[in-house]
């Protein structure tokens, strides 16, 4: 095994949910708190999306202040991040002490964007370099220019 392999930094993305009971100006402070953890652990953030309100597939029971509350909706966001796997363990400690964070995942991904049709019957499948590309659009998603521009930065 490389010795390098737990050390050296890694593309991350960590998707969060946050407490509905928050109010709607209240947001900032608790995904700006969040970030602050991925920034103390992070060598840059590489993008993000700020959280919003959605309905949760099935109801998430936390506790807080000593009892079980059940939330069926909660605020959604996420930020991708250059770190470490140590840094991640850190990331973690922070997450699980904070009330406004009612669920996390962080997961290894890649630094470029990647593109997913919202119904994917039977498009093909084409490797381009690193990232997949679908090769037929089920949906369209976007007008065909802003694709073929998305796809030519890809294959450079």
């Amino acid at each position: 095994m490389n010795h390098n392999e737990h050390t050296e930094p890694r593309i991350y993305e960590l998707g969060y949910h946050l407490v509905p009971t928050l109010a709607e100006e209240q947001i900032p402070g608790a995904s700006g708190a969040v970030r602050g953890m991925i920034e103390r652990i992070s060598k840059g953030i590489i993008a993000e999306e700020l959280p919003v309100f959605i309905d949760l597939a099935y109801t998430i029971v936390k506790t807080v202040d000593h009892k079980n509350k059940r939330f069926d909706e909660a605020y959604f966001g996420w930020i991708k991040f250059e770190g470490t796997p140590s840094g991640i363990a850190e990331l973690e400690e922070g997450l699980k002490k904070d009330e406004n964070v009612l669920r996390y995942l962080v997961v290894k991904t890649i630094r470029e964007n990647t593109f997913i049709a919202k119904k994917f019957t039977g498009a093909k499948v084409k490797e381009v370099e690193e990232a997949p590309v679908a090769e037929e659009a089920v949906e369209e998603v976007q007008s065909e220019e802003v694709l073929d521009k998305a796809i030519e930065e890809l294959v450079k």
